[in-house]
């Protein structure tokens, strides 16, 4: 019945889509069987082959050359042969972590002159954020977002915290006190055998996109906010109220999948569940604070020859028939508000007990500061996590911490000001 509800929704979505695409500024035939030809793309996202599917069988005359790398291999290679200018692909993917060291180049094309703005109208706003350079040029779009939740195991809550829906769990949990609160009864109650949490830098994934950047228009600066964080994991490290797992290690997942860990801190695009044992087992709650981690954007090379088939493959990779599929096959969250508004109001996942995944996710994707990133943000963020888990654990102060990251930032960007 989901699956019926969603086709209807998706054909009223499409002919919205449809129309507003017909507004660009570069005219397209009307039908894709009309378009013909070839262009080449770049990845290393596993999940490509199934857009590449549903693309060509919407344009049946159109053939994508897909070539799909090793994530370390990939970046290094994109980089050598944008740099040559020989053998360069039409379309490439970039992730979000380095995103900014290539759309600031103007081998990037300028998509709203192709004609993108038109495509992510309706996206939520710091989802299209992302895909702009410093000067607010549009270089990239994705076709999914990646909000960050407290994913649970629901029976696991429902014995600790009395409760397995996702709205009671987001109250009991809805700031930092009450999560104190609750951390410190689940570790009596368990005698030391269950935890709320499973270390201490979830914490800067909740909270790293509430917090102005370290970095902003090349100078350094600190948010006294990021001060309350390291308070905060200083109270978790000293009490044991953490569990001393690494995220995404063998051990985390094992913990989270058997009920002796009651929260991961995880984008939508989740892989660590066991859905053999916990089919409709699981839930995702809202944290106390809005965020997201990881992001896959689509560029244009400058010079492409191709540019218009390209930008055929971006118009059908926002629209509603693909951005619905995707979420049907492989769980990834709709880019597009208007797709994920029209589809939660019917919406049920049945691997996670019969929540409505889509209102979740929105609660947290309309929510997240319209933040601009660069290329320093997510690295800062990542090297602060580090020199605050390694100095709560060590003794250290607050300036010998934030001394560590300035010392670690300033060796890897010089340029920067301020360290």
């Amino acid at each position: 019945m989901k699956k019926i509800l969603s086709i209807l929704l998706v054909l009223v979505l499409v002919s919205s889509t449809v129309f507003a695409a017909g507004t660009q500024e570069t005219a397209a035939p009307a039908k894709p069987q009309e378009l013909s030809g070839t262009f080449t793309w770049w990845t290393f996202f596993d999940q490509a082959p199934f857009l590449k599917e549903q693309f060509e069988a919407a344009y049946p005359n159109i053939k994508v050359n897909l070539e799909m790398f090793g994530g370390n291999e990939y970046q290094t290679k994109l980089m050598t042969t944008i740099m040559s200018g020989q053998g360069v692909p039409d379309l490439m993917d970039l992730e979000e972590g380095y995103v900014y060291k290539f759309i600031e180049s103007d081998k990037f094309a300028d998509l709203s002159k192709l004609g993108g703005d038109a495509l992510v109208k309706d996206y939520y706003s710091w989802a299209v954020a992302m895909g702009r350079d410093s000067k607010g040029v549009l270089k990239g779009i994705c076709d999914n977002v990646s909000p960050v939740a407290f994913w649970y195991i629901r029976s696991a809550m429902q014995q600790w915290l009395g409760t397995s829906n996702d709205v009671e769990i987001a109250a009991k949990l809805s700031d930092w006190d009450k999560i104190l609160t609750v951390a410190r009864d689940v570790k009596a109650k368990s005698n030391g055998t269950v935890f709320l949490l499973p270390n201490l830098g979830e914490m800067v994934k909740v909270e790293g996109y509430s917090i102005t950047p370290f970095v902003r228009d090349g100078k350094f600066n600190i948010d006294p906010a990021w001060y309350n964080v390291i308070k905060l994991m200083r109270t978790l490290h000293s009490e044991g109220l953490v569990a001393n797992l690494g995220s995404w290690s063998g051990e985390w997942a094992t913990a989270w999948n058997s009920g002796k860990l009651l929260i991961r801190v995880m984008p939508s695009w989740d892989f660590f569940a066991d859905w053999k044992v916990n089919t409709g087992n699981v839930g995702v709650a809202k944290p106390p604070k809005n965020s997201y981690e990881g992001g896959t954007y689509r560029a244009i090379y400058a010079d492409s020859n191709q540019k218009a088939l390209a930008m055929e493959f971006l118009k059908f990779m926002t629209s509603a028939q693909f951005q619905t599929a995707n979420l049907e096959k492989n769980n990834q969250m709709p880019a597009n508000r208007s797709v994920t508004l029209a589809l939660s109001k019917t919406y049920s996942a049945e691997r996670f007990g019969g929540q409505n995944l889509l209102a979740t996710y929105d609660a947290i994707s309309s929510n997240i500061k319209d933040i601009t990133p660069d290329k320093y943000t997510r690295r800062a963020q990542n090297l602060f996590s580090k020199y605050a888990q390694e100095g709560v654990r060590n003794g250290l102060s607050d300036e010998q911490i934030m001394a560590n990251l300035k010392k670690a930032l300033k060796d890897e960007y010089p340029e920067i000001l301020g360290l």
